[in-house]
């Protein structure tokens, strides 16, 4: 099933379950919209850049790239490597991520600064791309297609309305602040119009699958739920050592 939603620019709120979501995407469809891919380059008048940044579950991933190819829609899915939420090495999650590319949407690098850099550092260029590299080498050696398209978690400033040599980023200013930016994050539009600044004619769209289920949960009980299993999947490991 697939909520009915009217003119984006007049939604008060969402809730963050996957019909609504679903209703969402075909609204804009319905709107005119076209849905592009960052290989494209800057959106032109009309369509929209959608990514996702996978920051908890695969799982969810995947039923909400099914949804999308069921209304014709393309988009960006972008994995960590180094998420302690999911394993890119284990089998089942590789399938997963099989299963999202067949779907026709593309495959991209979510790259966590955070993991080799304070947040207020600003590293040196060359050595950036350097790590993203490896990250990217890594990537496609596990999906069989090195992907070249980048989004930073949790973007620190430096890494904003910035552009790079070696890879594209979800942040430069041709996708960033040269166009229209609309987030779901934190799953702010329970209590806040999506759009409640106008729709802009050419946008990116970050919306985080982890966040949208068949019933609407809050944001505090997915994370603890989240939590919850790493933790336990740490003691499962470590208590039979003693």
């Amino acid at each position: 099933m697939t909520e009915t939603v009217g003119s984006p620019a007049e939604l008060r709120s969402l809730d963050y379950r996957l019909d609504s979501y679903a209703g969402l995407v075909r609204s804009f469809r319905d709107a005119g919209y076209e849905f592009g891919s960052f290989d494209g380059g800057q959106p032109a008048v009309g369509e929209i850049l959608l990514r996702h940044d996978v920051d908890l579950s695969l799982d969810r991933a995947l039923a909400m790239a099914e949804r999308e190819h069921e209304l014709g829609v393309q988009s960006t899915y972008c994995v960590l490597l180094s998420a302690p939420v999911y394993d890119l090495t284990r089998p089942r999650n590789l399938r997963l991520l099989g299963r999202i590319a067949d779907l026709g949407h593309e495959l991209a690098l979510h790259f966590d600064t955070h993991n080799y850099w304070p947040t207020a550092a600003d590293p040196a260029p060359a050595v950036l791309e350097a790590k993203v590299a490896d990250e990217l080498d890594v990537l496609g050696r596990l999906v069989g297609d090195r992907p070249s398209t980048v989004s930073f978690h949790i973007p620190p400033e430096w890494a904003l309305d910035r552009a790079f040599d070696s890879f594209t980023s979800s942040y430069a200013p041709a996708f960033f602040s040269e166009i229209g930016y609309r987030s779901d994050s934190s799953q702010k539009w329970r209590s806040a119009e999506p759009f409640g600044d106008g729709l802009p004619n050419r946008f990116q769209l970050l919306v985080h699958p982890g966040l949208w289920h068949a019933d609407h949960r809050p944001m505090a009980e997915i994370v603890g739920d989240r939590r919850h299993r790493c933790h336990s999947h740490v003691d499962g490991y470590f208590d039979p050592l003693g």
